[in-house]
């Protein structure tokens, strides 16, 4: 008898260690729940100590497991359930039994696979045990031989204990997902989708002045002192697909980080990762920018500083999904086009600060959270100050400035404004192509196709630019490079009327 239950306990003992998940509390006559590995075949396992004298014990005992795994079948909603039974017995049946050991027994959508382990079957090794379960056990026969009935006792104890504990431990793990319900996170879904809503029926949520006139992320705009588009960006979406995609990611991982962090931790995280996100993409990137993946990735950054405070919980609850979420979009945004992944980055930064300023509930460390709460200051204000200065910044608002005394035939002051920058070699595309113009309008053509041909250099494709180039070769009368630049322009868009129109007069001049 000693031997069995030593066997049994010792069994359950190493599954335990070997992080195998129990189910189900252990029950007083000595019965204990796994779940399965996924590599097993089986869903569930049970480990059961008692006698058995006859083969309708095993039957009966098959018949009250399939209703109890059936019941739970239903409770999961699983389409099938295959619970692998190995029960500890010190002597086999006196009938005949064999026939039921290890063979799948199936009734509707569960299946009971019972395996008989004696203590004579046991009695050397735990190769018949192994097999069944898949795995290797480095329980020692030998020693459990020398157990008394006071060392099984005690081991048994041990073990309940051990389970004990495990149980507390899980519930102070679920206690962590229990602080607040996602109650920002379905008010911030629903002023993006009102949002986006109002965008469209304004003139479009891919409409780029539609975008600016409702807030979103203009550097220029920024630059004159309309310092709240680096919050408003995430409140706005451009088209219907990016819209979708940020609404199911904060469904998602937002409700995680409410739940985990409080409703009030959670806002706050969002709100200055969102707004750490406009500031990334303020100093890296100078086109007009939306959306809510700065905020969302600030959730996902505080979902990293989770996983340094309580590594283990992090990894045991959902670390590894986390960590393949943020690869997966990191991984998108280096390639494929137009993209913020300085956004992404900056609410990333942001939302990990944040975490780690304002802290878990009850992880209340006054010091570090001073300390965290200045290195974000610190990040944040050296971003603004590297956006108010930085030369691209400074050259965009220009240009868009000049583009503006342009549009008013206003071309002495575009040119003006531009003096200082064209004759640097980091000058932008488009600022070379506005100055030309300018020039062009001011009757300098020599100046003006050296300067249209300095931007075709920076980007070579753009059919506007060749189209404009091509207009000041047919002024000069130098038809044949304006054919030559025209060609390239209808290549890249030839259903462009201007340019159909410009290909005819030049074939008129030369007929005439």
């Amino acid at each position: 008898m000693n031997v069995i239950d030593s066997l049994f306990w010792r069994v359950v003992d190493e599954l335990r260690q070997k992080g195998y998940e129990m189910i189900q509390s252990p029950y007083p006559e000595d019965e204990i729940f796994f779940e399965a590995p996924r590599n097993s075949g089986y869903d569930l396992i049970r480990l059961y100590r008692k006698d058995v004298n006859f083969r309708q014990e095993i039957v009966r005992d098959i018949k009250e497991q399939t209703y109890r795994i059936n019941q739970l079948r239903e409770a999961m909603r699983k389409r099938s359930l295959h619970l692998l039974q190995l029960q500890f017995t010190t002597d086999v049946p006196v009938d005949d039994w064999e026939d039921l050991n290890g063979q799948p027994q199936k009734e509707n959508k569960v299946t009971v696979t019972p395996v008989l382990l004696s203590a004579d079957t046991l009695q050397n090794d735990v190769n018949e045990l192994q097999k069944w379960l898949n795995t290797s056990l480095a329980v020692d026969v030998e020693e459990a031989k020398k157990d008394t009935a006071e060392n099984a006792m005690q081991l048994k104890r041990n073990v309940l204990q051990a389970f004990d504990d495990q149980e507390k431990q899980r519930e102070r793990e679920r206690a962590v997902f229990q602080n607040g319900r996602p109650i920002f996170t379905y008010l911030l879904i629903a002023v993006q989708v009102v949002m986006f809503l109002l965008l469209e029926l304004s003139g479009g949520s891919t409409n780029t002045a539609t975008l600016t006139a409702f807030g979103a992320k203009n550097n220029v705009l920024i630059l004159e002192g309309e310092w709240w588009r680096l919050m408003t960006p995430m409140f706005l979406h451009i088209g219907l697909t990016h819209l979708l995609f940020n609404t199911f990611a904060l469904w998602s991982v937002g409700a995680a980080v409410e739940r985990i962090y409080g409703s009030g931790r959670f806002l706050l995280i969002y709100l200055i990762s969102g707004i750490f996100g406009s500031i990334a993409s303020f100093v890296f990137n100078t086109a007009i920018a939306a959306g809510a993946s700065g905020a969302i990735f600030g959730c996902l950054g505080a979902l990293l500083y989770l996983a340094i405070s309580n590594r283990k919980l992090f990894f045991r609850t959902m670390g590894t999904n986390i960590i393949v979420i943020i690869l997966i979009n990191l991984g998108i945004g280096f390639t494929v086009s137009g993209i913020d992944n300085a956004g992404h980055l900056g609410g990333l930064v942001g939302g990990f600060f944040t975490a780690l300023a304002v802290r878990l509930p009850k992880q209340i460390q006054p010091v570090k959270m001073l300390l965290a709460s200045a290195a974000l200051l610190f990040i944040g204000g050296f971003g603004l100050y590297t956006g108010f200065h930085s030369d691209d910044q400074k050259q965009a608002a220009a240009t868009s400035e000049a583009a503006s005394l342009f549009d008013e035939k206003k071309y002495s002051e575009a040119s003006e404004r531009l003096e200082e920058y064209v004759h640097d070699k980091d000058a932008s595309a488009e600022a070379l192509h506005i100055y030309a113009l300018s020039e062009a309008q001011q009757g300098q053509l020599d100046k003006a196709i050296q300067f249209l041909q300095k931007s075709l250099e920076k980007d070579p494709d753009d059919p506007n630019k060749l189209y404009h180039l091509s207009l000041l070769y047919v002024e000069k009368g130098e038809t044949a490079k304006a054919e030559d630049l025209l060609a390239k322009a209808l290549k890249q868009d030839p259903q462009n009327d201007q340019f159909l129109k410009l290909k005819q007069y030049i074939e008129n001049s030369q007929t005439r």
